[in-house]
């Protein structure tokens, strides 16, 4: 192969690692927009991953049909959740991730996590949350990290929803992740914070040594044009 056709070869071939960077899969969760109005409670799901995979549990709230003057994001459900008189009103849902495992070993593995928030209206400062949490093995106890908090003050328009997302490296060795959105009590007070349309998506991010490749085979196609 000539020169210029490796440099050539090196070029496509990191231009296409490069590519990997943000480009997002498909949404893991299941259920996403609340659809299906099957839930269980939060402690299932945190007490059993592979038991209650891919079902939400809400420590205090349901699935529901328009209320209270909200209509949901898309389609015909979503999730309201109320205070259950501690700091926040949460729910939850175990994921597996271990067929992202060649990935997430590889330390190549970004998690991006999101929703849509809104409440019922009439006040403004209900405070939002989503946050993932990443697990060695199915049981809680093996917690290697999380997320960090995605953040949101809602306004008060009833008709209006708000989103927040967090982005975060998986850690490697997680198998399982915990996606939990929140409602901070007390902001919420008396009334109902809704949540649709949630998301959890795994990118690849390309090695270092590829974005090395990239920079080295477009310095010397410069080079080539000069």
């Amino acid at each position: 192969m000539s020169p210029s056709k490796i440099q050539n070869h090196a070029l496509l071939t990191a231009t296409a690692a490069l590519t990997l960077v943000g480009a997002a899969q498909a949404n893991i969760l299941n259920n996403p927009g609340f659809e299906t109005p099957t839930t269980t409670s939060a402690a299932n799901v945190l007490n059993n991953f592979p038991g209650f995979a891919g079902v939400w549990g809400p420590e205090v709230g349901s699935i529901t049909t328009a209320a209270l003057g909200v209509t949901p994001a898309t389609g015909g459900r979503m999730l309201g959740m109320t205070t259950d008189g501690l700091s926040y009103t949460q729910a939850f849902q175990a994921v597996d991730v271990s067929a992202f495992s060649g990935m997430i070993n590889a330390g190549q593995a970004q998690m991006v996590a999101g929703a849509l928030y809104n409440t019922n209206g009439g006040y403004t400062g209900a405070f939002a949350i989503v946050n993932v949490q990443f697990f060695a093995s199915s049981t809680f106890s093996s917690l290697i990290g999380n997320s960090g908090n995605g953040t949101l003050t809602l306004d008060n328009d009833p008709t209006s929803w708000e989103s927040t997302s967090v982005t975060s490296m998986i850690p490697v060795g997680t198998t399982w992740v915990v996606y939990q959105i929140a409602y901070q009590n007390a902001s919420i007070g008396n009334n109902t914070g809704f949540v649709d349309d949630a998301y959890l998506r795994i990118n690849q991010i390309p090695a270092p040594g590829a974005l090395a490749a990239f920079g080295l085979a477009a310095l010397g196609a410069r080079r080539r044009r000069r």
